[in-house]
């Protein structure tokens, strides 16, 4: 079997390619480009403050995809739903945690414009996907590390069509 094309693959990596380019303004300084990893659950020291993508899961979208009358999907074609995380750590500033919250919002707003406006991301989702933004959590509660980081959620959807994965 010879993998032709993989919607998945191509929008993580798309992503990939997006994250590690951006260079993210702080209220002092900023987190260059490149300090990024992928599938790894920390970063390296020397990569901090920087950003982390996690691959995460994917579902079946229950949308069906609507074909013009007289005309039928080819065999398994579906929407999916794929849901990337995406982490922005800062670098650790306490006791005082100066500016983290500022800065953890500045990140949030630049990773989501970044996403939302990169053309070759929608293109791979294709006219039945979509991109959303699911939300975000941060360490800044009561009884959690208040080191500085946030996780932001997306959803990709996108069709999954057979006959473009394999081929005999």
């Amino acid at each position: 079997m010879t993998i032709l094309k993989d919607r998945r693959d191509e929008i993580l990596s798309r992503l990939e390619t997006v994250l590690e380019g951006l260079t993210i303004p702080l209220t002092t300084g900023t987190i260059p480009a490149n300090n990024f990893v992928r599938n790894r659950n920390e970063l390296p020291a020397g990569k901090v403050p920087g950003i982390i993508l996690l691959d995460a899961d994917e579902v079946q979208d229950p949308r069906a995809i609507r074909m013009a009358d007289g005309r039928q999907l080819p065999p398994g074609v579906q929407v999916m739903k794929m849901t990337p995380e995406v982490y922005v750590v800062l670098d650790v500033r306490k006791p005082q945690n100066a500016n983290v919250g500022q800065d953890l919002n500045l990140a949030r707003a630049t990773v989501i414009r970044a996403i939302f406006s990169d053309t070759e991301l929608r293109n791979l989702c294709g006219t039945n996907g979509q991109i959303y933004y699911d939300g975000c959590v941060t360490d800044l509660a009561r009884n959690r590390t208040m080191e500085g980081q946030i996780g932001m959620s997306f959803t990709f959807c996108y069709p999954l069509i057979p006959g473009e994965l394999v081929t005999e």
